[in-house]
């Protein structure tokens, strides 16, 4: 997905069917901004969570797939491969992060949040959140799963790329994913936060979406 990055403006969170839980009790929010290509050499503004603007692409090129996906999957398939060579490539480091599980955060199911990360670390540009503390962008919701990430700095907080979100989202499911019974069945459930020491923050949490 060909996103160059994303800006996290300063406007109210207006309610919709698919924004309608997207608050955070004592935090401000705030909706992000991406430039996408939509055609070959022509980009454009659009506001959401990247699987938003992915439906809003589609409207506006409905072979946005066929001409952009082909090349997400192939880079999806390139970061697993470099995992799995350990050869971590300028990854935001969580080690003895202050974190919580659960909580005040209701659970969702990993497998959504698991995609959003593979799409945060395709994306190209450098994320912008406002001055907080406590200021929050939803950057990925799907299947009622979302990624939050906040700014508690007095100033505005530019992180190095997309792939330093994707890096905290990811260090909540290894830390805070667990099993449990629901209908039925053993399923796997998480929700968390974790806190770097630059003094941001990331979110995984169920959302209505």
């Amino acid at each position: 997905m060909r996103l160059y990055y994303a800006l996290f403006a300063a406007a109210p969170l207006f309610c919709n069917a698919t924004e309608i839980d997207a608050h955070i009790e004592g935090y401000g929010v705030v909706v992000p901004e991406w430039e996408v290509e939509v055609t070959s050499g022509s980009t454009t503004v659009l506001e959401g969570t990247i699987e938003e603007i992915h439906e809003e692409l589609l409207q506006l090129n409905p072979n946005w797939d066929e001409e952009y996906m082909s090349n997400f999957t192939q880079a999806a398939a390139d970061t697993e491969k470099r995992d799995s060579d350990k050869h971590l490539f300028g990854r935001t480091n969580f080690n003895g992060a202050k974190h919580t599980c659960r909580g005040r955060w209701p659970e969702c199911h990993p497998a959504p949040i698991v995609r959003g990360v593979e799409y945060l670390r395709y994306v190209q540009g450098k994320p912008k959140n406002g001055p907080g503390p406590g200021n929050c962008g939803r950057v990925s919701c799907s299947n009622n799963a979302a990624i939050w990430w906040c700014n508690d700095n007095a100033s505005s907080k530019t992180l190095n790329g997309f792939g330093s979100i994707a890096d905290g989202a990811e260090y909540i499911t290894n830390k805070c994913t667990r099993w449990g019974w629901q209908n039925g069945g053993y399923r796997s459930f998480v929700s968390g936060q974790v806190f770097h020491s630059t003094k941001w923050n990331v979110i995984v949490r169920k959302d209505k979406c």
